[in-house]
């Protein structure tokens, strides 16, 4: 079994709200309890989203939103139906939800499942060496209180440390960068989900920004790029009080933004995060917003063009 977080609109696009309904994110539990890698609704998977059973999912659905600055965007993602009636919908294409307003909204009609690689945590193999004011250090001897040089506001304390282990395959596989993929001088190894920083024109045309985030496994290009299943990984985590870049290998990328942490059957590492969060901010952890944009299904295309 294996448990994860993800944010959701409590919403179905097929049965959509009235245009100018306010929607708000909530953070949800979600069970894989076969632990296949799958959110499904058959009976030998038993999957729950906030406890409860997966009657459907309908992944491909999409909603226009409104952000409070006027900016609208289309979000795509996945719509689960549980069993005590209720709809949510969760972005599958790394959007990072907010408070925003109902616009309009497409849907699919075909149920299927939903591989748990979307709502992957960010995070660096044992090994990666993390720039800090004493020089590159080994990730997995970072501790908390530790300082981490950040693009921002220079060296930083780290809030929390941890990690787990499990096998490399599937969503679990680590992507690897080739030494000078990202500027990195080593070989670089990232989960799936995580967030490298891209620079330039690309990030420009696609985003309106001069730098954005990109999940790793969109970067894959088959070369200097690429899955690299192991049998064993170490993963590791770095929370700050706030999301940061800083350089791993001498490539820059993110420290743990907590919006989807895969989290042990115990939910360990959920009451160690926080309750390191609650030492440091009245605010609930939900609450941390990302240090730059985050490209979304569209943009993908024309930033790894």
């Amino acid at each position: 079994m294996a448990t994860y977080y993800d944010q959701f609109y409590i919403m179905d696009p097929g049965s959509p709200p009235a245009a100018g309904t306010a929607l708000s994110p909530t953070t949800y539990e979600i069970v894989d309890r076969n632990n296949d890698n799958w959110i499904s609704s058959s009976n030998s998977a038993r999957d729950t989203i906030n406890g409860q059973r997966v009657e459907d999912v309908w992944r491909g659905d999409t909603i226009t939103i409104e952000r409070p600055n006027g900016v609208q965007e289309t979000i795509t993602g996945d719509t689960f139906y549980l069993r005590d009636g209720s709809a949510v919908f969760t972005p599958s294409d790394g959007t990072i939800l907010h408070n925003a307003t109902f616009i309009s909204s497409t849907y699919v009609t075909q149920s299927t499942q939903a591989p748990v690689g979307d709502l992957g945590p960010e995070c660096f193999l044992a090994g990666t060496r993390i720039d800090t004011p004493d020089g590159p250090r080994p990730v997995e001897r970072l501790k908390a209180g530790d300082l981490v040089i950040t693009e921002d506001d220079g060296p930083q304390p780290l809030l929390w440390t941890g990690g787990r282990v499990c096998r490399g395959v599937g969503a679990y596989a680590p992507i690897r960068f080739a030494p000078g993929a990202m500027g990195n001088r080593r070989a670089l190894y990232v989960s799936q989900q995580h967030r490298m920083l891209l620079r330039g024109w690309r990030a420009e045309i696609a985003c309106a920004h001069s730098e954005v985030l990109v999940a790793a496994k969109h970067l894959v290009n088959g070369k200097s790029i690429r899955v690299a299943p192991r049998p064993r990984v170490q993963y590791r985590h770095l929370l700050f009080a706030r999301h940061h870049i800083l350089m791993a290998e001498g490539a820059p990328t993110e420290s743990l933004f907590p919006g989807n942490v895969v989290l042990e059957d115990d939910h360990g590492i959920a009451r160690e995060i926080r309750t390191a969060w609650m030492r440091a901010s009245d605010a609930p952890i939900e609450t941390m917003v990302t240090a730059r944009q985050v490209a979304r299904g569209p943009e993908l295309a024309l930033l790894v063009a």
